[in-house]
């Protein structure tokens, strides 16, 4: 139940923490927890936020749900998760809000999604707008991202950061070839269970050839993952290449 005083805080945190303009919305680290966000899409403000910043505030399944399920929302385009636990019940509620069509950037970083609660975000058809993915220290597995790679939903995406998302071989095979990810521009692959293969098959890519950043630290590609990537032929735009 959320009280008069649960509102008050609330309204008060967002007098607090509202731009100027309206347009974003930034709780990062304020704590709020499930009843906060519950007590936030209970105001009943008219909100006309593109940028909403939920990072670091003890969220469950139950406060994605409540956002997701939100009508104050609408002209939302970039929303932030990042360190909190939404999990994979969470984020399977994603694709109904009334937002998921508008969003270009989505930081789904440290939410203990897996594989289940991936894959069902990236078999959505919604999310064609979205340009930023961040699914950092998330175990999803390569499953959803050998998905995501064939999904033309996602064919605007110019930054996907799969850092420490236990991705293998496998999973890179398939970015490798994918037709869908050809604008990316920035791909984080640090800390995975990656090694020579990994890197052959991404020097051999000719889909993924407008990448100008990648990341490859605390990888087993060793010095011959190197070499083969700094002479690959497809990646004349690398400007950043990270590895240890």
């Amino acid at each position: 139940m959320i009280t008069t005083i649960k509102l008050e805080y609330i309204n008060r945190v967002i007098d607090e923490c509202l731009s100027e303009d309206g347009e974003a919305l930034e709780l990062n680290g304020k704590f709020i927890g499930d009843e906060g966000i519950e007590a936030l899409v209970s105001t009943n403000r008219n909100f006309e936020i593109e940028n909403l910043d939920l990072s670091k505030n003890k969220l469950t399944w139950r406060g994605a749900h409540h956002i997701f399920a939100s009508q104050q929302f609408k002209k939302l385009k970039r929303l932030y998760l990042g360190d909190n636990n939404i999990s994979d019940k969470g984020i399977k509620a994603l694709p109904e809000a009334n937002f998921s069509e508008n969003l270009s950037l989505l930081d789904l970083r440290f939410n203990n999604i897996g594989p289940e609660g991936a894959s069902a975000f990236v078999e959505c058809n919604k999310f064609r707008k979205l340009q930023v993915l961040i699914f950092q220290e998330n175990p999803i597995g390569d499953e959803p991202v050998m998905t995501l790679a064939k999904a033309a939903a996602f064919a605007n995406l110019r930054k996907l950061n799969l850092y420490r998302t236990d991705l293998s071989v496998k999973g890179v095979k398939i970015l490798a070839k994918s037709k869908v990810l050809q604008r990316v521009k920035h791909l984080n692959l640090a800390r995975n269970y990656l090694n020579l293969d990994s890197a052959q098959y991404l020097a051999k890519t000719r889909t993924l050839i407008n990448i100008e950043t990648l990341l490859m630290f605390d990888t087993g590609i060793g010095d011959a993952g190197v070499k083969v990537i700094m002479e690959s032929q497809a990646f004349k735009k690398l400007k950043t290449f990270r590895v240890t």
